[in-house]
């Protein structure tokens, strides 16, 4: 099975063309910190503890997987997923508190995105180390884009504060992109991310949102 190492650091790269169904921005970049990205990525993410209910499905090009599921959302940095799978893999578990994953079984880790990943398919931005980061405004939408060690090319775009998309470019290319489709209430009710390089795809439907009170510090651990 492939991994869903998609766009690990996240971003909407822009290409040389513009990914489908998307315009490229016109202007140029300037230079900008990753403590004002990290503002940014900050309002995106919801006011108060959440649990959101969804379906999902991926497929690598050699394994299909479907399933449902529950994230609970404790904002700024703490996510945890909870899924069940076909083919026999029963329940799983993924928590993402900080720095810190935790997966039961470990393959879970390889059937989904990765853990920035993981918050954009919500809707939600967590700004990765980058290297360089830059901004550009066109109209409203803006742009960050960021370049890691590995000179991976990654850019959001955001309404607002809201993030309406994702694009990573490698080698001048693009070679992963997500997308974001959103319901009357301005929430993400798909999201689909696509690995154009491997071949592989993720689709995750929100199926229902609620606000939750704080989680128990439990949460956060694969085990008491």
């Amino acid at each position: 099975m492939k991994r869903f190492n998609y766009i690990g650091g996240l971003g909407l790269a822009v290409a040389a063309c513009a990914p489908p169904g998307r315009v490229a921005p016109a202007g140029t970049f300037t230079p900008s910190s990753r403590e004002a990205f990290a503002a940014v990525a900050q309002r995106t993410l919801p006011e108060r503890h959440e649990i959101v209910r969804f379906r999902w499905r991926s497929d690598d090009g050699r394994m299909q997987l479907a399933g449902a599921g529950a994230a609970r959302v404790a904002p700024p940095d703490s996510l945890r997923l909870d899924i069940s799978a076909s083919l026999g893999l029963g329940r799983a578990v993924l928590i993402l508190a900080g720095e810190r994953v935790e997966a039961d079984p470990e393959i879970v880790t390889r059937m989904l995105p990765d853990r920035f990943a993981l918050w954009t398919v919500l809707g939600y931005l967590r700004a990765p180390d980058a290297d360089r980061v830059e901004h550009l405004t066109d109209g409203a939408r803006t742009f960050w884009r960021t370049t890691d060690a590995a000179g991976r090319v990654t850019t959001f775009e955001l309404r607002g504060d809201t993030l309406a998309g994702v694009v990573r470019e490698e080698g001048g290319r693009m070679t992963q992109q997500l997308r974001l489709e959103r319901g009357p209430d301005g929430r993400v009710n798909r999201a689909q991310l696509d690995d154009h390089a491997h071949g592989a795809r993720f689709v995750m439907d929100i199926t229902g949102r609620e606000s939750s009170e704080a989680f128990p510090d439990a949460t956060w651990r694969l085990r008491p």
